[in-house]
């Protein structure tokens, strides 16, 4: 009966060890920032970036969750200029391409 019970609570925690790392995982990674454009991407950390990367090792890289635009498409604005973004699609779950895009149509001058 004790036996049962200790397997009971093991598997409890366990489980509710998995969830939170689940959705706490990138909540760690942005809160190593000390300013929120440090959650941005810059050209060198978009340098570090490699095929077959996970969603999870590119946030990583870029110490930010990105914006998901579409199905398996995110973009990380960049941390200095304004006029681009850092687009990085994944298929299966895996990096499969990424591409700097340069951003139009924001001037009101």
């Amino acid at each position: 009966m004790i036996a049962l019970l200790l397997i009971t609570i093991v598997a409890t925690i366990v489980l509710i060890s998995k969830w939170y790392y689940e959705v706490n995982k990138y909540h760690d990674i942005t809160d190593m920032n000390s300013f929120r454009w440090q959650m941005n991407m810059n050209k060198e950390e978009f340098s570090k970036l490699e095929n077959g990367m996970s969603y999870l090792e590119v946030v990583e890289v870029a110490k930010g969750e990105g914006e998901l635009v579409e199905e398996g498409v995110y973009v990380w604005k960049d941390e200095l200029l304004m006029t681009q973004i850092y687009e990085v699609h994944f298929q299966d779950g895996k990096l499969e391409e990424k591409r700097i895009v340069e951003k139009r149509g924001y001037s009101k001058r």
